[in-house]
C-alpha cells in the first residue's frame, strides 16, 4: 500500500500533462459578406409587425399547448435533473440507517431470544483528485445548456411553421375567392360562345376551348378548397389545438399578414451568437471535451473517505456507541484496454463535436446568404406582379368603358375581368412568398 501511495504525486503530474488545454475553435467566417456593419436595432419580436390578432393568438396558444414545445421542455427538465445528479457527486454523501432485530443469534448469547436495535449515520466523500467527477458535472451542465438552446430552436421552428401555414391559409382563401369569380366569368363566356356556336357564328373548337377553361377553373376552386382545409388542420396540430377550438377563427377569410424585413442583414458574429443551433453545437463540444477528461481521469487512483457513527441497544447488555473511519484507494492496474478504449471513444466524439461545430457555423452563414438572396428575388417578383396588376386594372377599366359605350361585347369585358383576377392571384402569391422569405431570413439570423 505504501508503494502505491508514494506514486500519487507522480500520477497527479501525469494527469495534468495528459489533459489538453481546451481552446475553443473559432467559427469560420467568410471573407465577403453583404454588409459590413451590424444594424443599430434588430426587432427580436419581428412577427408582431404586419400580423393580425388571429395569428398572434395562434402563436400564443402554441407557446402553451404545442406538443413539440412540451416535449422539448420536458427534455430540458431531464437534462437539468441529470446535471443536478452529476453535480451532487462532488459533495459528501450522508445517510441515516436503522435496524431492529429479534431472534436467536447463536451461542454468543446462549441461544436466547434477544432484541437488537441499532441506528447509525454514514458519510462518504470522493476526493476526486484527478477531476473525473468535476468533468462529468461539466459535461452534464453543457448537456443542459444544449437542451435549453434546443428548446429555443423548437420554439422558433414551430413559430415559423405556424406563420408559414397561416400565410398559406390566407393566401389560399384569397385565391379561392378570386378563382370563384374567374370560374363564374368563364362559365358565362362558355355559355355565350355555346349560343354563338349553335347559331353558326363561331366554330365548335372555340366553344369547346372556352368550356374547357371553365372546367379548369372549377377544378382550381376544388383544389383551393381542399388546400384551405389542410392548412386549418396543420395549424390545429402545430398549436396543440386538439379540440379545434380555433377552427372558427380560421375558416373566416381574413387579411394575409405582410411581413417585411426592414432591418439590414446582420454581420456574421452576431448571427452565430444568436442562432440556437450554434449554441447547441458549442454546448455539445464542451460536453465532449469534458467527457474526454472524465475518461482520462479513470487511468489514475481514486481516493475516497468514509465514516459512520451509531448506537446499539440489546436486551442482554448495555447500550454502546459504534463508529468507524476508512480511506479507500482504487487504482485500475490491469483492465485489458477497457479504459483506453473509453478514452479513444471519447476523443473520437470530441473530434465529431469539433467538426460539427465548424460545419454548423459554415451552414448557418450559408443559410443566411441563401435566405437573403431569396428575399431580394421575392421582393423583385412582388414589384413585377404589382406592376402587372396595375396594367391589368387599366386594361379592365378600358374594357369596361368600351362595353358600357356599346363598342365591345360583354364577352370582351368578361375576358378582361378574368385577366384581372389572374393578375390579382399572381400578386397574392408573390406577396405571400415575400412574407415567407422575410420570416425565413429572420429565423436564419436566429431571431
Amino acid at each position: 500500500m505504501r508503494k502505491y501511495l508514494s506514486l500519487l504525486p507522480v500520477a497527479a503530474l501525469l494527469s495534468a500533462c495528459s489533459t489538453p488545454t481546451a481552446h475553443f475553435p473559432s467559427a469560420p467566417l467568410p471573407s465577403t459578406w453583404p454588409v459590413t456593419q451590424a444594424p443599430a436595432y434588430v426587432n427580436k419580436v419581428w412577427w408582431t409587425q404586419g400580423s393580425d390578432n388571429v395569428l398572434l393568438n395562434l402563436l400564443a396558444t402554441a407557446d402553451q399547448q404545442s406538443h413539440d414545445i412540451r416535449i422539448a421542455t420536458a427534455r430540458l427538465q431531464e437534462a437539468r435533473a441529470a446535471h443536478t445528479t452529476a453535480r451532487s457527486l462532488l459533495f459528501p454523501d450522508i445517510a441515516a440507517a436503522g435496524v431492529v432485530q429479534r431472534g436467536d443469534v447463536g451461542l454468543t448469547y446462549g441461544n436466547r431470544t434477544i432484541n437488537i436495535a441499532q441506528g447509525e449515520l454514514d458519510a462518504s466523500y470522493d476526493l476526486d483528485l484527478f477531476g473525473g467527477l468535476k468533468a462529468r458535472s461539466k459535461a452534464a451542465k453543457a448537456g443542459a445548456a444544449a437542451a435549453e438552446s434546443s428548446l429555443e430552436d423548437v420554439k422558433g421552428a414551430v413559430r415559423l411553421e405556424i406563420i408559414a401555414a397561416y400565410i398559406g391559409l390566407r393566401q389560399c382563401q384569397q385565391n379561392l375567392a378570386s378563382l370563384q369569380i374567374t370560374s363564374a366569368s368563364a362559365h358565362d363566356i362558355a355559355d355565350s360562345l355555346r349560343e354563338q356556336w349553335q347559331k353558326g357564328l363561331i366554330t365548335e373548337g372555340q366553344w369547346r376551348t372556352a368550356d374547357s377553361e371553365a372546367r379548369a377553373a372549377d377544378m382550381g376552386v376544388s383544389r383551393y378548397t381542399d388546400a384551405c382545409e389542410q392548412y386549418i388542420n396543420v395549424l390545429s396540430v402545430l398549436t396543440g389545438d386538439d379540440e379545434m377550438a380555433l377552427r372558427e377563427t380560421l375558416t373566416t377569410p381574413g387579411k394575409m399578414p405582410t411581413l417585411r424585413h426592414t432591418e439590414a442583414i446582420n454581420t456574421p458574429m452576431p448571427i452565430l451568437r444568436d442562432r440556437p443551433d450554434m449554441r447547441i453545437a458549442e454546448s455539445n463540444l464542451t460536453a465532449a471535451r469534458a467527457s474526454t477528461r472524465s475518461a482520462q481521469a479513470a487511468l489514475f487512483p481514486n481516493l475516497s473517505i468514509g465514516a459512520f457513527f451509531g448506537r446499539q441497544d440489546t436486551s442482554v447488555g448495555p447500550s454502546v456507541d459504534v463508529w468507524n473511519t476508512a480511506a479507500t484507494v482504487y487504482w485500475p492496474l490491469l483492465n485489458f484496454g477497457r479504459i483506453k478504449g473509453q478514452i479513444n471513444a471519447a476523443s473520437a466524439r470530441e473530434v465529431q463535436a469539433y467538426e460539427g461545430y465548424r460545419l454548423t457555423a459554415i451552414a448557418a452563414l450559408a443559410d443566411v446568404r441563401t435566405k437573403w438572396v431569396a428575399l431580394e428575388q421575392a421582393e423583385l417578383r412582388a414589384r413585377l406582379a404589382d406592376a402587372d396588376l396595375e396594367a391589368a386594372l387599366r386594361r379592365h377599366d378600358e374594357a369596361d368603358r368600351q362595353y358600357r359605350a356599346g363598342l365591345t361585347p360583354k364577352i370582351a369585358w368578361q375576358a378582361s375581368h378574368i385577366q384581372l383576377e389572374t393578375a390579382r392571384r399572381a400578386l397574392t402569391d408573390t406577396e405571400a412568398d415575400r412574407s415567407l422569405k422575410a420570416a425565413a431570413l429572420y429565423r436564419a439570423q436566429g431571431l
